[in-house]
Protein backbone atom coordinates (compact mmCIF):
# COMPACT_ATOMS: atom_id res chain seq x y z
CA UNK A 1 0.00 0.00 0.00
CA UNK A 2 1.23 3.59 -1.14
CA UNK A 3 2.13 6.20 1.53
CA UNK A 4 -0.19 8.34 -0.17
CA UNK A 5 -2.97 6.28 0.54
CA UNK A 6 -2.13 5.18 3.90
CA UNK A 7 -2.14 8.93 4.77
CA UNK A 8 -5.64 9.35 3.16
CA UNK A 9 -6.77 6.68 5.44
CA UNK A 10 -5.26 8.59 7.72
CA UNK A 11 -6.52 11.76 7.25
CA UNK A 12 -10.12 10.24 6.38
CA UNK A 13 -10.33 8.05 9.87
CA UNK A 14 -9.08 11.33 12.16
CA UNK A 15 -11.67 13.18 10.28
CA UNK A 16 -14.66 10.94 11.07
CA UNK A 17 -13.42 10.57 14.76
CA UNK A 18 -13.32 14.57 14.89
CA UNK A 19 -16.70 14.33 13.46
CA UNK A 20 -18.26 11.55 16.21
CA UNK A 21 -16.37 13.09 18.79
CA UNK A 22 -17.76 17.12 18.34
CA UNK A 23 -21.07 14.64 18.04
CA UNK A 24 -20.82 12.93 21.68
CA UNK A 25 -19.81 15.87 23.12
CA UNK A 26 -23.04 17.84 21.45
CA UNK A 27 -25.40 15.41 22.43
CA UNK A 28 -23.61 15.02 25.97
CA UNK A 29 -24.00 18.97 26.22
CA UNK A 30 -27.49 18.60 25.19
CA UNK A 31 -28.49 15.60 27.59
CA UNK A 32 -26.89 17.63 30.06
CA UNK A 33 -29.19 20.75 29.40
CA UNK A 34 -32.32 18.59 29.14
CA UNK A 35 -32.14 16.61 32.20
CA UNK A 36 -33.25 17.30 35.39
CA UNK A 37 -32.80 15.61 38.58
CA UNK A 38 -35.94 13.91 39.18
CA UNK A 39 -39.04 13.80 36.70
CA UNK A 40 -41.02 15.74 39.17
CA UNK A 41 -38.49 18.35 39.47
CA UNK A 42 -40.14 22.03 39.47
CA UNK A 43 -40.24 24.12 36.54
CA UNK A 44 -38.37 26.73 34.96
CA UNK A 45 -36.14 28.14 32.59
CA UNK A 46 -33.56 25.98 31.37
CA UNK A 47 -31.31 28.26 29.05
CA UNK A 48 -28.91 27.48 26.39
CA UNK A 49 -26.62 23.69 26.80
CA UNK A 50 -23.37 24.54 29.51
CA UNK A 51 -24.25 28.29 29.93
CA UNK A 52 -27.84 27.98 31.18
CA UNK A 53 -29.74 31.22 31.79
CA UNK A 54 -27.10 33.52 32.59
CA UNK A 55 -27.40 35.43 29.30
CA UNK A 56 -30.55 36.51 30.01
CA UNK A 57 -30.21 37.53 33.52
CA UNK A 58 -28.45 41.42 32.73
CA UNK A 59 -27.80 43.78 34.87
CA UNK A 60 -30.95 43.12 37.33
CA UNK A 61 -30.89 40.04 37.83
CA UNK A 62 -33.78 40.00 40.83
CA UNK A 63 -36.89 41.19 38.02
CA UNK A 64 -35.96 38.69 36.16
CA UNK A 65 -36.44 36.34 38.69
CA UNK A 66 -39.22 37.86 39.68
CA UNK A 67 -40.49 38.14 35.68
CA UNK A 68 -39.84 34.18 35.72
CA UNK A 69 -41.53 33.64 39.23
CA UNK A 70 -44.58 35.39 38.28
CA UNK A 71 -44.75 32.59 35.20
CA UNK A 72 -43.81 29.23 37.01
CA UNK A 73 -45.17 30.02 40.33
CA UNK A 74 -44.28 29.95 44.30
CA UNK A 75 -41.22 27.12 43.48
CA UNK A 76 -39.63 26.87 40.32
CA UNK A 77 -36.04 25.67 39.17
CA UNK A 78 -33.43 27.61 37.12
CA UNK A 79 -30.84 26.53 35.42
CA UNK A 80 -27.75 28.47 36.37
CA UNK A 81 -24.90 27.32 34.05
CA UNK A 82 -24.04 23.72 35.30
CA UNK A 83 -26.32 24.16 38.37
CA UNK A 84 -30.01 23.50 38.56
CA UNK A 85 -31.41 26.23 41.57
CA UNK A 86 -34.58 25.71 43.34
CA UNK A 87 -35.78 29.19 43.98
CA UNK A 88 -38.73 30.35 46.21
CA UNK A 89 -40.66 33.21 44.89
CA UNK A 90 -43.26 34.08 48.02
CA UNK A 91 -43.32 34.18 51.73
CA UNK A 92 -45.36 30.96 51.96
CA UNK A 93 -43.24 28.75 50.12
CA UNK A 94 -40.10 30.30 52.05
CA UNK A 95 -42.30 29.81 55.34
CA UNK A 96 -43.03 26.14 54.25
CA UNK A 97 -39.35 25.50 53.50
CA UNK A 98 -37.29 27.50 55.79
CA UNK A 99 -39.04 27.81 59.32
CA UNK A 100 -41.92 24.47 58.46
CA UNK A 101 -39.29 22.23 57.15
CA UNK A 102 -36.46 23.78 58.38
CA UNK A 103 -34.00 20.64 58.56
CA UNK A 104 -34.70 19.70 55.36
CA UNK A 105 -33.39 23.36 53.88
CA UNK A 106 -30.83 24.67 56.17
CA UNK A 107 -27.46 22.78 54.72
CA UNK A 108 -24.90 25.05 52.89
CA UNK A 109 -23.29 24.29 49.34
CA UNK A 110 -19.52 24.24 48.97
CA UNK A 111 -18.44 27.00 46.80
CA UNK A 112 -15.38 26.54 45.97
CA UNK A 113 -13.63 29.95 46.05
CA UNK A 114 -14.78 30.63 49.86
CA UNK A 115 -14.30 27.18 50.95
CA UNK A 116 -11.09 27.41 50.18
CA UNK A 117 -10.51 30.36 52.47
CA UNK A 118 -12.72 29.68 54.86
CA UNK A 119 -13.71 26.17 55.03
CA UNK A 120 -16.23 24.77 57.19
CA UNK A 121 -16.32 27.64 59.36
CA UNK A 122 -18.23 30.59 60.79
CA UNK A 123 -21.83 31.26 60.80
CA UNK A 124 -22.75 31.90 57.16
CA UNK A 125 -20.83 29.46 55.35
CA UNK A 126 -21.04 26.66 57.46
CA UNK A 127 -23.00 23.56 56.66
CA UNK A 128 -26.31 22.29 58.16
CA UNK A 129 -24.91 20.02 61.78
CA UNK A 130 -23.73 19.61 65.22
CA UNK A 131 -21.45 22.72 64.62
CA UNK A 132 -23.22 25.03 62.84
CA UNK A 133 -26.13 24.88 66.04
CA UNK A 134 -23.49 24.69 68.52
CA UNK A 135 -21.69 28.19 66.99
CA UNK A 136 -25.34 29.42 66.77
CA UNK A 137 -26.24 29.01 70.16
CA UNK A 138 -23.40 30.47 71.34
CA UNK A 139 -23.43 33.56 68.79
CA UNK A 140 -26.90 34.36 70.14
CA UNK A 141 -26.43 33.89 73.97
CA UNK A 142 -23.12 35.89 73.88
CA UNK A 143 -24.71 38.91 71.70
CA UNK A 144 -27.65 39.04 74.07
CA UNK A 145 -25.18 38.87 76.83
CA UNK A 146 -23.26 41.96 75.15
CA UNK A 147 -26.69 43.91 75.44
CA UNK A 148 -28.00 43.19 72.07
CA UNK A 149 -31.76 44.01 72.27
CA UNK A 150 -31.22 45.59 75.70
CA UNK A 151 -30.31 49.14 76.69
CA UNK A 152 -26.74 48.79 76.56
CA UNK A 153 -26.92 48.27 73.27
CA UNK A 154 -28.82 51.25 72.44
CA UNK A 155 -26.48 53.36 74.74
CA UNK A 156 -23.44 51.27 72.40
CA UNK A 157 -25.33 52.81 69.27
CA UNK A 158 -25.71 56.33 70.52
CA UNK A 159 -22.82 57.07 72.16
CA UNK A 160 -21.13 56.15 68.01
CA UNK A 161 -23.73 58.26 66.61
CA UNK A 162 -22.52 61.01 69.06
CA UNK A 163 -19.07 60.43 67.21
CA UNK A 164 -20.46 60.30 63.95
CA UNK A 165 -22.09 63.14 64.31
CA UNK A 166 -19.27 65.49 65.37
CA UNK A 167 -17.73 64.01 61.98
CA UNK A 168 -20.41 65.00 59.83
CA UNK A 169 -20.08 68.38 60.90
CA UNK A 170 -16.98 68.67 59.31
CA UNK A 171 -19.21 67.99 55.97
CA UNK A 172 -21.74 70.55 56.61
CA UNK A 173 -22.69 72.89 53.74
CA UNK A 174 -20.91 70.74 50.66
CA UNK A 175 -22.40 68.08 48.54
CA UNK A 176 -20.57 64.65 49.68
CA UNK A 177 -21.94 61.22 48.99
CA UNK A 178 -21.89 59.75 52.23
CA UNK A 179 -22.37 55.73 51.23
CA UNK A 180 -19.07 54.88 53.02
CA UNK A 181 -19.46 57.08 55.17
CA UNK A 182 -22.20 55.12 57.21
CA UNK A 183 -19.47 52.36 57.31
CA UNK A 184 -17.93 54.15 60.02
CA UNK A 185 -20.42 54.00 62.69
CA UNK A 186 -22.16 50.65 61.63
CA UNK A 187 -18.50 49.05 61.50
CA UNK A 188 -17.68 50.75 64.98
CA UNK A 189 -20.93 49.40 66.81
CA UNK A 190 -20.02 45.85 65.95
CA UNK A 191 -15.99 46.53 66.63
CA UNK A 192 -17.47 47.30 69.86
CA UNK A 193 -19.57 44.35 70.21
CA UNK A 194 -16.93 41.67 68.76
CA UNK A 195 -13.64 43.64 69.64
CA UNK A 196 -14.49 45.74 72.30
CA UNK A 197 -13.05 48.45 71.10
CA UNK A 198 -14.22 51.25 68.61
CA UNK A 199 -11.96 53.12 66.08
CA UNK A 200 -11.15 56.45 65.60
CA UNK A 201 -12.83 57.23 61.46
CA UNK A 202 -9.08 57.85 60.18
CA UNK A 203 -7.64 55.02 61.53
CA UNK A 204 -5.25 53.24 59.43
CA UNK A 205 -6.36 49.83 60.54
CA UNK A 206 -9.96 50.63 60.75
CA UNK A 207 -9.80 52.10 57.15
CA UNK A 208 -7.54 49.45 55.70
CA UNK A 209 -10.56 47.06 56.88
CA UNK A 210 -13.08 48.68 54.58
CA UNK A 211 -11.24 49.18 52.18
CA UNK A 212 -10.37 45.41 51.91
CA UNK A 213 -14.76 45.55 51.93
CA UNK A 214 -14.87 47.42 48.90
CA UNK A 215 -12.17 45.63 47.22
CA UNK A 216 -14.18 42.48 47.79
CA UNK A 217 -17.95 43.69 46.61
CA UNK A 218 -16.76 44.57 43.43
CA UNK A 219 -19.44 44.92 41.42
CA UNK A 220 -17.64 45.10 37.51
CA UNK A 221 -16.82 41.52 39.01
CA UNK A 222 -20.01 39.99 39.99
CA UNK A 223 -20.59 38.09 36.64
CA UNK A 224 -17.22 36.16 36.92
CA UNK A 225 -17.09 35.67 40.55
CA UNK A 226 -20.54 33.95 39.97
CA UNK A 227 -18.89 31.57 37.22
CA UNK A 228 -16.39 30.28 39.21
CA UNK A 229 -18.53 29.37 42.29
CA UNK A 230 -20.36 27.45 39.72
CA UNK A 231 -17.58 25.97 37.65
CA UNK A 232 -14.49 24.87 39.49
CA UNK A 233 -12.18 24.58 36.43
CA UNK A 234 -12.69 28.02 34.72
CA UNK A 235 -10.41 29.43 38.27
CA UNK A 236 -7.75 28.60 35.47
CA UNK A 237 -8.89 30.46 32.28
CA UNK A 238 -8.56 34.34 32.07
CA UNK A 239 -9.87 36.23 33.12
CA UNK A 240 -11.18 34.04 35.58
CA UNK A 241 -8.41 33.01 37.20
CA UNK A 242 -7.58 37.08 38.24
CA UNK A 243 -10.94 37.42 39.32
CA UNK A 244 -10.78 34.25 42.15
CA UNK A 245 -7.31 35.38 42.69
CA UNK A 246 -8.48 39.08 43.32
CA UNK A 247 -11.05 37.68 45.55
CA UNK A 248 -9.39 34.42 47.68
CA UNK A 249 -6.82 37.64 48.55
CA UNK A 250 -9.33 40.67 49.27
CA UNK A 251 -10.82 37.50 51.71
CA UNK A 252 -6.88 36.06 53.15
CA UNK A 253 -6.18 39.82 54.00
CA UNK A 254 -9.52 40.73 55.61
CA UNK A 255 -8.76 37.66 57.81
CA UNK A 256 -5.26 38.33 58.56
CA UNK A 257 -6.44 41.58 59.36
CA UNK A 258 -9.11 40.41 62.13
CA UNK A 259 -6.41 37.84 63.37
CA UNK A 260 -4.36 41.15 64.47
CA UNK A 261 -7.02 42.11 66.46
CA UNK A 262 -7.90 38.68 67.47
CA UNK A 263 -3.43 38.10 69.15
CA UNK A 264 -3.69 41.47 70.74
CA UNK A 265 -6.75 40.25 72.69
CA UNK A 266 -5.00 36.52 73.32
CA UNK A 267 -2.01 38.76 74.91
CA UNK A 268 -4.64 40.58 77.64
CA UNK A 269 -7.03 37.44 77.67
CA UNK A 270 -8.86 37.59 81.63
CA UNK A 271 -10.96 34.88 81.91
CA UNK A 272 -12.99 36.74 84.58
CA UNK A 273 -13.23 39.91 82.51
CA UNK A 274 -15.21 39.13 79.44
CA UNK A 275 -15.25 42.39 77.62
CA UNK A 276 -16.76 41.45 74.10
CA UNK A 277 -17.03 38.17 71.77
CA UNK A 278 -13.59 37.48 71.09
CA UNK A 279 -13.04 37.18 75.32
CA UNK A 280 -16.04 35.11 75.55
CA UNK A 281 -15.05 32.76 72.43
CA UNK A 282 -11.16 32.78 73.97
CA UNK A 283 -12.83 31.59 77.29
CA UNK A 284 -14.71 28.39 75.62
CA UNK A 285 -11.78 27.66 73.65
CA UNK A 286 -9.98 27.19 77.27
CA UNK A 287 -12.55 26.27 79.80
CA UNK A 288 -15.96 24.82 77.61
CA UNK A 289 -17.04 21.50 77.52
CA UNK A 290 -17.17 21.31 73.55
CA UNK A 291 -13.84 22.87 72.76
CA UNK A 292 -13.58 21.14 69.81
CA UNK A 293 -15.84 23.74 68.09
CA UNK A 294 -13.97 26.93 69.44
CA UNK A 295 -10.70 26.80 67.18
CA UNK A 296 -8.74 29.53 66.15
CA UNK A 297 -10.34 29.64 62.46
CA UNK A 298 -13.65 29.33 63.41
CA UNK A 299 -13.22 32.67 65.78
CA UNK A 300 -11.25 34.23 62.69
CA UNK A 301 -14.13 33.53 60.18
CA UNK A 302 -16.97 34.07 62.50
CA UNK A 303 -15.43 37.51 63.55
CA UNK A 304 -15.27 37.91 59.63
CA UNK A 305 -19.02 37.42 59.09
CA UNK A 306 -19.88 39.51 61.51
CA UNK A 307 -18.07 42.51 60.29
CA UNK A 308 -18.72 41.69 57.06
CA UNK A 309 -22.59 41.06 57.99
CA UNK A 310 -23.26 43.96 60.18
CA UNK A 311 -21.13 46.83 58.67
CA UNK A 312 -22.02 46.48 54.48
CA UNK A 313 -26.08 45.90 55.02
CA UNK A 314 -26.54 48.31 57.28
CA UNK A 315 -25.05 51.00 55.58
CA UNK A 316 -26.91 49.68 52.25
CA UNK A 317 -30.24 50.22 53.62
CA UNK A 318 -29.23 53.76 54.91
CA UNK A 319 -28.07 55.03 51.70
CA UNK A 320 -30.99 53.45 50.73
CA UNK A 321 -33.32 55.64 53.65
CA UNK A 322 -31.60 58.73 52.67
CA UNK A 323 -32.51 58.57 48.84
CA UNK A 324 -35.93 57.80 49.95
CA UNK A 325 -36.33 60.71 51.76
CA UNK A 326 -34.76 62.84 49.07
CA UNK A 327 -37.23 60.99 46.42
CA UNK A 328 -40.17 61.61 48.63
CA UNK A 329 -40.20 64.91 50.45
CA UNK A 330 -43.61 64.81 51.86
CA UNK A 331 -42.42 61.77 53.99
CA UNK A 332 -39.25 63.45 54.78
CA UNK A 333 -41.49 66.45 56.54
CA UNK A 334 -43.25 64.19 58.25
CA UNK A 335 -40.21 62.11 59.78
CA UNK A 336 -38.39 65.33 60.59
CA UNK A 337 -42.08 66.33 62.52
CA UNK A 338 -42.16 63.38 64.34
CA UNK A 339 -38.06 63.22 65.02
CA UNK A 340 -38.83 66.96 66.14
CA UNK A 341 -41.89 66.26 68.30
CA UNK A 342 -41.09 63.14 70.17
CA UNK A 343 -36.66 63.69 70.37
CA UNK A 344 -36.55 67.59 70.39
CA UNK A 345 -33.08 68.12 69.98
CA UNK A 346 -30.54 66.60 72.94
CA UNK A 347 -33.16 63.29 73.85
CA UNK A 348 -31.14 60.67 72.65
CA UNK A 349 -33.86 58.26 70.22
CA UNK A 350 -34.49 54.57 71.60
CA UNK A 351 -35.80 52.11 70.38
CA UNK A 352 -39.09 52.72 73.11
CA UNK A 353 -39.92 55.85 70.83
CA UNK A 354 -40.91 53.52 67.66
CA UNK A 355 -44.46 53.04 69.12
CA UNK A 356 -44.73 57.07 69.44
CA UNK A 357 -43.18 57.59 65.58
CA UNK A 358 -45.44 55.37 63.22
CA UNK A 359 -44.37 57.17 60.23
CA UNK A 360 -40.92 56.90 60.59
CA UNK A 361 -41.19 53.00 61.21
CA UNK A 362 -43.51 52.86 58.57
CA UNK A 363 -40.97 54.22 55.57
CA UNK A 364 -38.12 52.35 57.29
CA UNK A 365 -40.07 49.12 56.52
CA UNK A 366 -41.21 49.87 52.89
CA UNK A 367 -37.23 50.73 52.16
CA UNK A 368 -36.43 47.44 53.70
CA UNK A 369 -39.55 45.68 51.67
CA UNK A 370 -39.01 48.29 48.13
CA UNK A 371 -35.12 47.78 48.08
CA UNK A 372 -33.95 44.08 50.40
CA UNK A 373 -30.50 44.61 50.19
CA UNK A 374 -29.66 41.20 49.43
CA UNK A 375 -32.71 40.22 47.19
CA UNK A 376 -31.41 36.14 46.49
CA UNK A 377 -30.10 36.47 50.45
CA UNK A 378 -27.61 33.60 50.69
CA UNK A 379 -27.83 29.87 48.60
CA UNK A 380 -29.30 27.26 51.16
CA UNK A 381 -28.98 23.52 49.92
CA UNK A 382 -31.31 20.11 50.36
CA UNK A 383 -30.28 18.02 53.23
CA UNK A 384 -32.30 15.31 52.04
CA UNK A 385 -34.92 14.14 49.35
CA UNK A 386 -38.42 16.35 50.52
CA UNK A 387 -41.01 17.48 49.00
CA UNK A 388 -42.57 21.14 48.62
CA UNK A 389 -45.85 21.98 46.72
CA UNK A 390 -45.90 18.61 45.57
CA UNK A 391 -42.50 18.84 43.49
CA UNK A 392 -39.54 16.51 44.42
CA UNK A 393 -36.50 18.16 45.57
CA UNK A 394 -33.38 15.91 46.02
CA UNK A 395 -30.33 15.77 48.61
CA UNK A 396 -27.78 18.33 47.67
CA UNK A 397 -30.20 20.66 45.74
CA UNK A 398 -29.06 24.29 46.28
CA UNK A 399 -32.14 26.28 47.13
CA UNK A 400 -32.49 30.20 46.87
CA UNK A 401 -34.86 32.49 48.63
CA UNK A 402 -36.08 35.20 45.66
CA UNK A 403 -36.97 37.86 48.55
CA UNK A 404 -37.21 40.65 45.75
CA UNK A 405 -40.15 38.78 44.81
CA UNK A 406 -41.82 37.88 47.85
CA UNK A 407 -41.44 41.49 48.66
CA UNK A 408 -43.33 42.14 45.25
CA UNK A 409 -45.87 39.58 45.39
CA UNK A 410 -49.07 41.07 44.05
CA UNK A 411 -51.24 38.52 45.73
CA UNK A 412 -49.67 39.84 49.36
CA UNK A 413 -49.30 43.62 48.43
CA UNK A 414 -51.43 46.28 46.45
CA UNK A 415 -49.37 47.86 44.37
CA UNK A 416 -46.50 46.25 44.77
CA UNK A 417 -44.26 48.10 42.35
CA UNK A 418 -45.96 51.31 44.28
CA UNK A 419 -43.63 53.12 47.01
CA UNK A 420 -45.95 53.85 49.44
CA UNK A 421 -45.23 53.56 52.98
CA UNK A 422 -48.75 54.27 54.03
CA UNK A 423 -49.50 50.79 53.42
CA UNK A 424 -47.74 50.44 57.07
CA UNK A 425 -49.90 51.99 58.75
CA UNK A 426 -53.50 51.11 59.86
CA UNK A 427 -56.49 53.33 60.40
CA UNK A 428 -55.33 54.52 64.01
CA UNK A 429 -52.54 55.93 62.94
CA UNK A 430 -50.12 53.21 64.21
CA UNK A 431 -47.10 51.19 62.48
CA UNK A 432 -48.55 47.90 61.62
CA UNK A 433 -45.09 45.41 61.85
CA UNK A 434 -45.13 42.68 59.00
CA UNK A 435 -43.38 39.59 59.76
CA UNK A 436 -43.51 39.36 55.50
CA UNK A 437 -40.60 41.79 54.91
CA UNK A 438 -37.66 39.64 55.25
CA UNK A 439 -35.08 41.40 54.24
CA UNK A 440 -32.86 39.28 56.65
CA UNK A 441 -34.66 36.08 55.56
CA UNK A 442 -36.55 32.82 57.57
CA UNK A 443 -35.53 30.25 59.55
CA UNK A 444 -32.77 28.75 61.11
CA UNK A 445 -30.10 30.63 59.10
CA UNK A 446 -31.70 33.83 59.16
CA UNK A 447 -29.40 36.76 59.70
CA UNK A 448 -27.74 36.52 63.26
CA UNK A 449 -27.71 40.14 63.65
CA UNK A 450 -31.25 40.78 62.60
CA UNK A 451 -32.09 42.42 65.55
CA UNK A 452 -28.74 44.55 66.21
CA UNK A 453 -29.09 45.50 62.65
CA UNK A 454 -32.83 46.77 63.04
CA UNK A 455 -31.77 48.70 66.31
CA UNK A 456 -29.29 50.46 64.42
CA UNK A 457 -30.65 51.50 61.08
CA UNK A 458 -33.29 52.89 63.38
CA UNK A 459 -31.00 54.69 65.99
CA UNK A 460 -28.55 56.11 63.04
CA UNK A 461 -31.32 57.27 61.16
CA UNK A 462 -33.13 58.84 63.63
CA UNK A 463 -30.02 60.47 65.10
CA UNK A 464 -29.15 62.11 61.70
CA UNK A 465 -32.36 63.50 60.86
CA UNK A 466 -31.95 64.99 64.75
CA UNK A 467 -28.90 66.99 64.16
CA UNK A 468 -28.97 67.70 60.17
CA UNK A 469 -30.82 68.92 57.76
CA UNK A 470 -30.79 66.93 54.96
CA UNK A 471 -30.57 68.35 51.47
CA UNK A 472 -29.87 66.77 47.67
CA UNK A 473 -26.81 67.62 46.69
CA UNK A 474 -26.61 65.74 43.39
CA UNK A 475 -28.76 67.61 40.14
CA UNK A 476 -29.66 64.34 38.70
CA UNK A 477 -30.84 62.56 41.55
CA UNK A 478 -31.37 58.74 41.37
CA UNK A 479 -34.70 57.31 41.84
CA UNK A 480 -35.19 54.16 44.26
CA UNK A 481 -35.85 51.99 40.61
CA UNK A 482 -32.01 52.91 39.67
CA UNK A 483 -29.45 50.61 41.76
CA UNK A 484 -26.04 48.89 41.42
CA UNK A 485 -26.30 45.31 41.78
CA UNK A 486 -23.00 43.87 43.33
CA UNK A 487 -23.22 41.25 46.24
CA UNK A 488 -25.35 43.39 47.83
CA UNK A 489 -28.09 45.58 46.14
CA UNK A 490 -26.90 49.18 46.50
CA UNK A 491 -27.97 52.35 45.46
CA UNK A 492 -26.35 54.56 42.76
CA UNK A 493 -23.77 56.97 43.79
CA UNK A 494 -25.76 60.61 45.09
CA UNK A 495 -24.72 63.72 46.72
CA UNK A 496 -26.25 64.99 50.06
CA UNK A 497 -25.92 68.40 51.47
CA UNK A 498 -25.73 68.32 54.95
CA UNK A 499 -27.30 71.69 57.11
CA UNK A 500 -26.60 71.56 61.43
CA UNK A 501 -29.40 72.32 62.79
Amino acid sequence: MSSDLISSVYWTFCSALNFWTILALLILSFYQWWKKPHPNFPPGPRGLPIIGVLPWMGGDPQKVLFDWGQKYGPVMSVRLAGLDVVFLNTYDAMNTAFVKQGDNFSGRPELKPACYVLGDNGLVSSDYGDKLFNQKRFAMKTLRKLGMGKQEMENTINEEMFHFAKYLETKAGKPVNLACDYNNVTGNIICVTAFGRRFEYDDPQFKYLFQLLENEYVADEKLLTLLFFFYDYVHFIPPFKGAKERFMNTENAILDAVQTIIDEHKKDFQPDCIRDYVDAFLYEQKFGNEKKYFTDKQLRVTCRDLFEAGTETSSSTLAWLFLGLLNYPDYHKKIVTEVDQILGSSLNPSMAHRLEMPVTCAFIQEVMRYRPIVPNSVTHKTTKDTNLYGFTIPKGTNVMPNIYAAHFDPLTWQNPQQFNPNRHIDRDGKFVYSPKVIPFSLGSRACTGEHLARMEVFLVFVGILQKFTIISGTPNLPSLNEGRFGFLYGTKPYKVILEIR
